[in-house]
């Protein structure tokens, strides 16, 4: 490869980087969003939230082309390649966490029914604040290009630690409405938990990829 196409290449890959992060900040967007539907049951949100999903698909759709133009045109070795397949691999996370944000949009109708009963709406609340923090993280390492930023999913709750609580409140529930709020909450908050997971995925691909240790392959892999 010529240093003029080298160059080249490298604007490709950073154009790349960017226009992932630009997807990364979409994304964002649909998990703040979906925290707000839990929060308030707002159904302008929530249309907001299916609304924004396209824009979603398409770059995960045009970005991963991209990404398989670059292999097959370019060959790319050592940190190039590496960029290039953890890309792919990341658009496919950041893709399922948009559409798992339109399965906590398309609970807006339950969600005041939810919200009556504090004690599910409370866990829910606090599920979906942890994820938002996750995401966060995730998003400033992603465009600071570092894994500082992951130091923070150190520091909050882990996941599991949400699943035990939500299922005693379930359990006392009581009344008419009972059945309903159980099988809403068990949609968001599974939802939200799947979010979560995705982003622990993002994260160890991340850390691959700034350190080029393949042990964090092994942790992505047996998330």
């Amino acid at each position: 490869m010529t240093v003029t196409a080298r160059a080249g290449f490298a604007d490709e890959l950073d154009g790349l980087r960017l226009q992932v992060e630009v997807m990364t900040i979409l994304v964002e967007d649909a998990v703040h969003r979906a925290r707000e539907v839990v929060a308030t049951g707002d159904p302008d949100v929530a249309r907001a939230i299916i609304a924004a999903d396209d824009a979603i698909d398409e770059m995960h759709v045009s970005l991963t082309e991209l990404c398989y133009q670059l292999l097959a045109r370019e060959a790319p070795v050592a940190s190039d390649l590496r960029l290039v397949v953890s890309v792919i691999r990341v658009l496919h996370e950041l893709e399922r966490i948009g559409d798992l944000a339109i399965r906590v949009a398309k609970a807006v109708e339950d969600q005041p029914v939810v919200a009556s009963h504090r004690p599910v709406y409370e866990v829910l609340l606090q599920l979906a604040d942890n994820v938002v923090r996750r995401f966060e993280a995730v998003r400033e390492a992603w465009s600071a290009n570092s894994i500082e930023p992951l130091d923070e999913l150190d520091v909050v709750d882990a996941l599991d630690l949400f699943a035990d609580p939500l299922v005693q409140r379930l359990l006392d529930l009581d009344g008419p409405d009972a059945v309903r709020v159980a099988l809403a909450a068990v949609a968001i908050g599974r939802s939200l938990d799947r979010i979560g997971d995705h982003t622990h995925i993002m994260a160890c691909r991340l850390r691959y990829l700034v350190t080029g240790d393949p042990a964090y392959l092994a942790d992505e892999v047996n998330w």
